[in-house]
């Protein structure tokens, strides 16, 4: 699975993008109102509904040593019956699955040819044992020891996502020039493709941040206008609407934005979401601040809200809200810092140890 890397400026930068394509007016799609429910954005709210659908919490404790240490930016690229695949400070590090002992690391920083000087994404390739590092310009795949395998020339990509049936969603994109959205097959040639509307791509600066790619049980999501896009029969296709009412931000008032907001106007901005069974996943920033809500699709309610993650349970006694950086075979992982830890009393806030990584399984939620 991927990994990505999203650094402090990114809060400030924001990219809108409409696709000039196909487009996603659908009366029988699924539609969640997202305004209505606006009331329970300034607290924390998980409904009982949600709570029982998440199951089994098991939790692994990653070794901790100098040569792995993951700092506050590790996320979860893939976790398989041998490895925990973990990227954070542009390396990628692996665990063992079963006892959290670290394995090995890829670190190969530098401008040579079998080197990267940086990591946007990155994949994990089970069946063969293959990390898909994408830089700037190019991907480069390695050997979880480390070994350079290959390069492969294919542009600039913001975004990087694959699914195991071979299929890649991407990102290309040039600074001042159009993004392509597109759906690649394994020999990364074109399926589909977008070109985003030039008049809705607002540019920050030169610093673009373009809609992102999600993944869940072997599925991409990508949000274009208000729609939230799948890869289904080697294409993305509408998979439900997002109406956000009043929270809307038009496309004309990007450049009023900062005097609009201090005026009181409320847009929600740099939205991702993605479909597990009946439950949407949705994070947007509204206010400055990140929320993060699950939404029941059949009956279109909200389940849950939060400032600072979902919703976890991480024992029979003990809750956590953390980032599900991973969704794969019904079941959510997530690292759990020090931080979250030492506010239930479980690891004191100087303790520098690694994050747990804890294993919920999604029960009951699927669409009938």
């Amino acid at each position: 699975m991927k990994h990505s890397y999203f650094y402090s400026f990114a809060c400030s930068i924001l990219l809108l993008t409409a696709c000039s394509g196909e487009k996603t007016a659908d009366a029988k799609l699924p539609i969640i109102n997202i305004d209505e429910s606006t009331g329970y954005f300034e607290n924390d709210y998980t409904s009982e509904a949600y709570k029982t659908l998440l199951k089994n919490p098991k939790i692994v404790q990653l070794e901790t040593k100098d040569d792995c240490l993951l700092g506050g930016f590790a996320s979860i690229c893939d976790v398989t019956p041998k490895y925990i695949v973990v990227g954070g400070d542009k390396k990628i590090y692996f665990f063992d699955a079963h006892s959290g002992t670290f394995l090995s690391k890829i670190d190969r920083q530098g401008d040579g040819p079998e080197e990267y000087n940086d990591i946007y994404f990155s994949y994990f390739d089970e069946e063969n044992e293959l990390v898909y590092i994408a830089t700037l310009k190019k991907i480069k795949s390695y050997k979880p020891d480390g070994t350079f395998v290959k390069e492969y020339p294919k542009g600039s990509f913001t975004n990087l996502a694959h699914t195991t049936d071979g299929y890649w969603g991407i990102y290309e994109r040039e600074y001042w020039k159009q993004h392509l959205i597109a759906l690649l097959d394994k020999d990364w040639k074109v399926k589909q493709s977008f070109l985003p509307d030039r008049e809705a791509a607002f540019v920050n600066g030169d610093l673009y941040i373009a809609p992102r790619f999600r993944e869940a049980n072997n599925h991409i999501y990508t949000m274009v206008d208000d729609t939230l896009y799948t890869n289904k029969e080697e294409k993305l296709s509408p998979a439900l609407v997002i109406h956000k009412g009043k929270l809307k931000m038009p496309n004309e008032i990007i450049s009023a934005l900062d005097r609009l907001v201090s005026e009181g106007q409320k847009y929600i901005q740099m939205d991702a979401a993605l479909n597990v069974g009946n439950l949407m996943f949705y994070n947007f920033f509204l206010e400055r601040g990140r929320h993060y809500t699950v939404w029941d699709i059949k009956s279109g309610k909200l389940l849950a809200h939060s400032k600072s993650g979902y919703f976890m349970p991480l024992n029979e006694e003990t809750t956590v809200n953390a980032q599900f950086s991973l969704i794969k075979n019904d079941k959510g992982y997530a690292l759990i810092s020090t931080n979250e830890l030492a506010k239930h009393g479980l690891r004191d806030e100087e303790d520098d140890s690694n994050p747990l990584l804890l294993r919920v399984d999604f029960e009951n939620f699927h669409i009938n």
